[in-house]
């Protein structure tokens, strides 16, 4: 099976199982870089059914914009995906969502924090992008790549969440633990005060040892939820827990 193959079908694959988990709908999109190719494979654009995605729907293309085929086009912001994938070595794969809990502290002036043992992920806490545009731009999305710096996720002021990742399953397992961490800091929020995770304990946790592992068996996990799915929306979602 060609790289080609396999990297369409991963990404339609994932694709199905954000939307499966309420996380792509009518915007949104997710991408892979072949370092090998320089080309770029992204989810179809706004408006696609991304619970309908098949790997003969991704849209294939190259670093500055252009796609291979005249009838297709990335997304309005395919800047975010490029600027990443061009720019840091560890962003193979990358998310643009409009995740509902995660694009809250878009907004929040409370800083994001983690608070369980997989949210150690992003301990240190993460940067916030503030234009208030759409990245429509390769010069927007070098800003935006600028302001991630090395970090794993960037939340993007009233408007969602851009995610870099090593790998597919990496994305889909760093995405949904970004989502259930912002999920469980606004429902614990209500408890009054609560306990947070630091660096130092995520360097005891020491989870990113294990993190490609953990990533395949998530992604081996979705994939069997997603196969027996119906596609109608709100039937499918599965807890992160």
């Amino acid at each position: 099976m060609s790289t080609e193959t396999v990297l369409r079908e991963k990404l339609a694959t994932c694709t199905r199982i954000f939307a499966m988990q309420e996380m792509l709908g009518l915007f949104g999109h997710i991408s892979v870089f072949d370092p090998v190719t320089k080309r770029v494979y992204m989810s179809p654009a706004m408006g696609f059914d991304k619970a309908e995605v098949t790997p003969d729907d991704i849209v294939v293309g190259h670093l500055d914009g252009k796609v291979l085929e005249s009838n297709q086009r990335f997304a309005l912001e395919w800047p975010i995906h490029m600027a990443l994938h061009g720019t840091r070595q560890d962003a193979i794969a990358v998310a643009h969502l409009h995740a509902p809990y995660a694009t809250l502290f878009s907004v929040s002036k409370e800083a994001f924090r983690p608070i369980t043992l997989q949210g150690t992920h992003f301990a240190g806490g993460l940067p916030i992008y503030h234009e208030p545009q759409l990245v429509t731009t390769m010069d927007m999305g070098r800003n935006l790549a600028k302001a991630m710096g090395d970090r794993p996720a960037i939340f993007m002021k009233g408007h969602g969440i851009a995610l870099a990742a090593r790998s597919v399953e990496e994305m889909l397992y760093s995405a949904l633990i970004l989502e259930d961490e912002a999920t469980k800091h606004v429902q614990a929020s209500s408890l009054g005060e609560f306990h947070c995770f630091g660096v130092d304990d995520a360097e005891k946790f020491n989870g990113a040892a294990k993190f490609a592992d953990r990533g395949v068996r998530c992604w081996n996990y979705y994939c069997k939820l997603e196969h027996r799915w119906n596609r109608q929306p709100g039937t499918g979602k599965s807890p992160f827990v």
